[in-house]
This record gives C-alpha cells, sequence and structure tokens, in this order.
C-alpha cells in the first residue's frame, strides 16, 4: 500500500534521526547523540509536528541496537501513533543500514561491543534489502560472507580494517542516519497496531532499563 505521508525514526545507533516524508518533500534531521536522545530528539519531533501534517504511518526501528536509543525511538513512535490513531511500521534497524548500500551481497552492522557485532547478511538488487539467514549478535569473523560485499553502518566503520582484508568494501558513515531513506520500507513492510510493537534486542540487558521512558510514551500530543 503506497503511503502518502511518513514519520521516519531511527535511534539504533550513535547518530540518530527524525524524517517526514511527504507527497512532495522530505524534512529530516539527523545528529550524533551519545546520551538523553529523548532530550535532543523530542523538540525536533514537535517541530516537525507543528503544523499537524497528516501522518498515515510512522516507521520506526525496534532493533537490535543500543538498549537506550530503541527504547526512546519506539517510545516517541508509539506516542505519535497512538495519539493520532495511526499504524507503526517495525522495521530492522540492520535492513535500515543496508538501504545505504546496493549490490547482491550487503554486510549491515551495527557495534555491540565487547568484540561483537549486531549483524546481518543482506541481498539488495530489489526494492528493498531481503536477509539471507539470521541477524545475529555474534563476533564479526562468523558473519563475514564471501566477497565481494559491501559493509554499511556504524559498527561496519568500527571494524573497517577486518572487513577490507576480508575483501569487502567498507561504506563511510560519517554521522549520516539513513532515517530518510527507511520512509520506502512503510510501502512493504507490514503494519501494525501500536500495541503490537515489539523491542527486537537480541542480548539480554546488563542493568535495569531507566525508568522515565513512560513520559515519553504519556508526553503531551506532539502537533
Amino acid at each position: 500500500m503506497k503511503r502518502k505521508t511518513i514519520l521516519s525514526i531511527d535511534t539504533a545507533g550513535p547518530v540518530v534521526g527524525i524524517s517526514i516524508s511527504g507527497p512532495t518533500s522530505v524534512q529530516s534531521w539527523s545528529g550524533r547523540c551519545a546520551r538523553q536522545s529523548d532530550q535532543k530528539l523530542l523538540p525536533i519531533l514537535a517541530d516537525f509536528l507543528r503544523d499537524d501534517p497528516a501522518i498515515d504511518c510512522v516507521v520506526v526501528s525496534v532493533g537490535p541496537g543500543a538498549f537506550t536509543g530503541l527504547r526512546v525511538g519506539v517510545s516517541m513512535a508509539l506516542g505519535v501513533a497512538m495519539s493520532r490513531s495511526i499504524p507503526v511500521c517495525p522495521v530492522s534497524s540492520l535492513q535500515v543500514r543496508a538501504l545505504l548500500a546496493g549490490g547482491p551481497r550487503v554486510l549491515s552492522l551495527l557495534d555491540a561491543r565487547r568484540g561483537r557485532v549486531y549483524g546481518g547478511v543482506f541481498e539488495c538488487s530489489g526494492h528493498v534489502p531481503v536477509l539471507q539467514g539470521a541477524e545475529g549478535d555474534v563476533a564479526l569473523s562468523s558473519l563475514i560472507p564471501q566477497p565481494p560485499f559491501v559493509a554499511v553502518g556504524e559498527g561496519a566503520v568500527r571494524y573497517a580494517d577486518e572487513i577490507q582484508q576480508a575483501g569487502g568494501r567498507v561504506l563511510p558513515m560519517g554521522d549520516r542516519c539513513p532515517v530518510a531513506e527507511m520512509t520506502v520500507l512503510a510501502n512493504y513492510a507490514p503494519v501494525m497496531k501500536p500495541e503490537e510493537v515489539a523491542l527486537r534486542y537480541l542480548r539480554a540487558a546488563d542493568a535495569t532499563p531507566p525508568t522515565n521512558l513512560g513520559k515519553v510514551v504519556g508526553s503531551p500530543r506532539l502537533g
């Protein structure tokens, strides 16, 4: 189903972003947030929604990725969706990053620390990246495909030397967030009600999740 106006939120990695894609224009913001991304993103989201655009769907990355960042992004997405009675399109943060690269074989990676990555191999010759096998929280060496391949994502930048030695090409990220590109997934991925959305961590939390995220979900209607 083709959707006219889509709100996208990605907070899976160190560079986070918000985008509204309409029939004739795209408004996007992205930036590096080491912590307290909610304090940075909520005013930006409020500004994006100031003119009350008729949003048809909210697309949000649900993991894998940074625990706190994912919770903030998904809470914001659900708050908007519930206040406007619109569906949510939950997507893989690895599939989102694979959108930045084209080719038959793309290795999408986020840094999971402890010498591990969140990663998946995607076939990207069609409209959307298609996962080959399964996403995992693994050592990089167990995930590298046969060359040639393109590696993308913050994890690919972190392990660029190892990837290049294995015959891969690393796509530079800089402070780029794929939030503007992820709007395309709303036309192909399933949508669901806000209460059906679940996070995909791939790893158990080391600490108790922050308790203030309910304030994000229960925030006043933005726009």
